[in-house]
This record gives structure tokens, sequence and C-alpha cells, in this order.
């Protein structure tokens, strides 16, 4: 098999090497003690989230407030020290969401579903400024890209469409297998060009797109 890089695509890389400046700046522009409510998953994701007894959007929502209440500079500074730490730290919010989702559902979310969620919001997180170059610098070095339709729409042109994905969506991404395939194909492309994964999300998603 030749390396992934044979399938770079010129014009995607220079689009997205050009565009990191202005993406790192997109980086703590927020507060952390003026957070929203949303913890960064609109109504139209939630939409995609069918047949729960309660709202996802209200179940979601509850579990991130819980895990923000908990969460300060102190605290978040050794979770995203390293990968190894940031892995750990990524694990437990999806094994604590995934718990809080059954304590109300009785049943799971989907593997898709839970790790977009918690990809989703450790994105919100990185929008805002904890004080501390060093959380800024562990979130871009370290998160990873939140998988769904353009995500994945835009891998695939990056990589000149060699993924067999017709129509890329959420729901192909099947277990934790297909999930970190894909996250070290985005990291690949995305080290290519100087930047992460979580800059790669920045770069392919497109509010409304």
């Amino acid at each position: 098999m030749q390396p992934i890089s044979t399938y770079f695509n010129a014009k995607l890389t220079a689009s997205f090497t050009r565009a990191l400046p202005r993406l790192r700046g997109q980086l703590t522009k927020v507060p952390y003690a003026k957070r929203s409510d949303t913890f960064g998953v609109a109504g139209e994701t939630f939409r995609a989230y069918r047949g729960w007894y309660n709202p996802p959007s209200i179940l979601y929502r509850e579990w991130a407030s819980s895990v923000c209440d908990d969460l300060t500079t102190e605290s978040l500074t050794p979770r995203l020290q390293s990968r190894h730490s940031f892995v750990e730290w990524h694990d437990s919010l999806a094994k604590s969401l995934q718990k809080y989702w059954y304590q109300y559902e009785r049943r799971r979310l989907s593997f898709a579903h839970l790790y977009k969620l918690i990809d989703l919001y450790v994105k919100w997180l990185s929008r805002h400024n904890f004080g501390s170059t060093g959380i800024t610098s562990g979130f871009i070095a370290h998160a990873n890209c939140a998988l769904d339709r353009q995500t994945l729409t835009k891998l695939n042109a990056c990589l000149s469409f060699a993924l067999p994905m017709p129509a890329p969506s959420m729901g192909q991404i099947l277990g934790a297998t297909t999930y970190q395939f894909t996250q070290e194909a985005i990291s690949e492309f995305a080290s290519h060009c100087g930047g992460t994964p979580l800059l790669f999300d920045y770069f392919a998603w497109k509010k409304g797109g």
C-alpha cells in the first residue's frame, strides 16, 4: 500500500496551510466564565438523535453543565499535557456521558453518536479562554476532529476521494476501529500541512454547510 500522503490533494493542502493562522485565531475567543448553555451542539445535530424518551439536547446539556461545574484551569491543565493524558480524559468523558444517558434512557448511545458529542464538547471548550496558553496549545495538539458529514466529506476530498465513501455520514463510524483509522488519516493530512485534527475540524466544518 502506498503512503497515505500519496493521495493528498495539492489544492486543499495549500488551502488548509494558508488557513491555519486564521483557524488558530478562533480559539480562546470566549471567556470561560461567559460560556453559553448550548455546549457546542446545535439543534440540527440533535435531529439525527431520534427515538429517545427524553429530548437528547436536554440530556446532553445537563451532562455537559455538570462536567463544566467541576472544570477549572487547574483541573484541565494536566488533562491536556500529553496525548496520553488527553486520551484518558476523552475516554472518561465518553464513559460519563454514556452512563448519564443510560440512567435516563435505559439504553446506550451508538458509538458514532457518543463520540461525536464528546468531540463537539471538547471543540466547544477549545473556543474558551482559561487564562492559560498551555491549555490552548494542549487543545490544539491533542484534541480529535468531530466526525460527521462535513468533516468526512472534506477528508475524502483532501485524500483525492480515495476513501470509498460516496455519501459520508456520522453513521459510517461503526466503532472504535473505524473511528481511530479516520482520526489517524485526518492527523496525517493535518500534520503534513502543519496543523492538527482540531484545526482540521475548524477548517472542514461550516455552519449550515
